[in-house]
Order: C-alpha cells, then structure tokens, then sequence
C-alpha cells in the first residue's frame, strides 16, 4: 500500500510541468495600463490610441487605468508597487522620470530602481497658449502684459513639463506669474478655456481641438520648428524667447524585477503596434510622434534628463505649492 501511494504522488507531481505549460504564453488576462493623471490629457490619450494597438498584438485587452496626484508620482508609485507579472504597466512622461526625483521629498519608492522601462513610445511638443478672450496675440504682447497683469498659469501638477516650463519662461523673463497645479492637464485646460486661469503650456494633443475652435489662442510652440497640426506657428525661440526649446517623451515601465516573460512578449509587440498604419494616424491627429526605443535606451535617457534637469534648476526658486 505504501508503494503503490508513492507511485500515485509521483504521477500526479509528474503532471504539474504540463499544468504549467498549459496556461499558456504571456499574456492570458487583461493587462491594466496606468496612466498617472486624469482623464483627458495628452497621456490619457495616447495610453488609449496605445491600447488597442498593444491589446491587439498581445492578443488580451489592455485597459486603462487613471490614478493622478503629486505630478503623477501617485500612478508611478501604484505601479512600482505593483506585482511583477506584468499585469500592471505605466505610460510615464519624461517628468515624471526624470524631474519628480529631483522636486519632490523623500518618495515611498525609487523611480528608477523600483520601474523597469520597456520602451520609449512617443515623443511631444508643448504649445503655449492663452485664453482668446485676453487681448494678447503675440509673445511680445504676452510679456509686457505680463509687466503690468499678475497673470496664473496652469499645469497637471508640480513637476511636469507644463508646471516647470511656466516657472523656467517666468523666472528667465521676470513674469508675475503665479502656479495653479492640477490632477492631470485636462483640469487645467478646462480651466483655461473657462477663464479661470490665463495661460498654460501644454501638450499640444489637449489643447489642439480648443486652438482649432478659437476657444484658445496658440503662441508658440516649444520645439525648435514648426509642427504639421499648427501650420504657421513659430518656435517660441524665434518670438521673443530666445533659446527656450522643451520636447517630452512618453515610456512605458513595469514593476522592477518585470517577469522575463513579460518583457519579452511587450519588447516584442510595442513597436509592432507603435508601427501600425493606424496608431501612426491617430496619434498624428492629435500631435503625438510614434518613436520606439528600448529599454535600455529609456533608462539611458532618464538619467541623462535628470543631470540636465538638474543643472538648470540648480539655484531656482520652484514654488511646488
């Protein structure tokens, strides 16, 4: 009887490795993507164009999943923390990686430690723009009304590429700008177009469809030439703020220790699904440029973002209120 129970635990430990292979490739559930701000905004919007593009070579839907506050470090921390079986994914902003170390406090998590990043997404220009029911159409106009109006700039929280653009052009040109700091720059644009701030400067993809209904008025953008979804409009270099350039990017990261499986699979399908005709035309529309790199690269350009970021804040006044 001892015999024959040995043999009968023997077989059924001999069929666990076929239990196992069963399951299947990774993925096989849905794959939570988290997007550190409100509804809305410039990455909200790419993480759904983004979403059914992975989804599809995935083969599982992916869902979006938004957790804004403190600049996006609430998302970032949500997924630090998260299992490391890839179910849990983040579509960070550059700020997000590489600034937030450098403005925030003691964090519950190491931002580059406690996130592996598996590849760049997109890159993205900002614009800056007014309420159109002020009377300035032109940088000039905006800074000597700045002289004389103590104006408000939005952004989506302390820290992003918006809140640290306001605080750069304030402090190089001596403008009485005072920060409001949102959840996510849809809030602040909703803001914006309702007058309850003046200006704010933001990824284009949140601010184009006010821009093209006259709601907002566009005066420069951040890049050093001119983009296809605002025909005519000139660098803010070249307006009257000289040498002043800002481009984002997007990653997307894993929680560390991303199970091998896992980052091979999205290693595999992200740029497949970032070189899809489609993607490609929906993110055009809303001033999104597909741009894969690898992991590697992405960790490479984290650290090479915070040394600069952290050379030009090097003795600024950053009001993180």
């Amino acid at each position: 009887m001892h015999v024959m129970l040995r043999t009968q635990i023997l077989a059924v430990l001999a069929l666990f490795p076929l239990a196992v292979r069963a399951a299947g490739p990774w993925p096989d559930k849905p794959v939570k993507l988290v997007v550190p701000f409100a509804a809305g905004g410039p990455v909200d919007i790419a993480a759904r164009i983004l979403a059914e593009s992975l989804g599809a070579q995935l083969g599982k839907p992916v869902i979006v999943d938004n957790r804004g506050g403190a600049g996006g470090n609430v998302g970032a921390e949500a997924v630090a923390k998260a299992a490391s079986d890839g179910y849990t994914l983040l579509l960070a902003l550059d700020s997000i990686l590489a600034v937030n170390p450098l403005l925030y406090g003691k964090m519950s998590f190491d931002m580059n430690a406690d996130l592996t990043p598996v590849g760049q997404v997109a890159n993205l220009t900002s614009v800056l723009v007014v309420n159109a029911k002020l009377p300035i159409k032109t940088v000039p106009e905006l800074i000597a009304w700045s002289k004389t109006h103590r104006m408000t700039f939005g952004s989506g929280g302390n820290g992003t590429a918006g809140h640290l653009h306001g605080e750069r052009l304030k402090a190089d040109y001596q403008l009485d700008w005072e920060h409001v700091p949102y959840r996510g720059n849809g809030p602040a644009v909703q803001d914006l177009v309702a007058g309850n701030i003046d200006l704010i400067v933001s990824l284009i993809p949140s601010v184009l469809p006010h821009i093209q209904s006259d709601r907002l008025r566009a005066l420069g953008v951040t890049s050093n030439h001119e983009v296809p979804q605002l025909p005519g409009l000139q660098p803010l270099s070249k307006l009257g703020f000289e040498n002043f350039e800002g481009v984002s990017w997007l990653a997307l990261l894993g929680p560390r220790d991303l199970a091998p499986e896992a980052m091979a699979a999205l290693q595999k399908a992200l740029p497949v699904a970032l070189r899809q005709a489609e993607l490609g035309q929906r993110f055009q529309k809303v001033a999104l440029e597909p741009a894969w790199a690898s992991g590697a690269a992405v960790k490479a350009r984290m650290n090479d973002d915070a040394a600069r970021w952290k050379r030009l804040l090097a003795g600024r006044t950053i009001s993180m209120d």
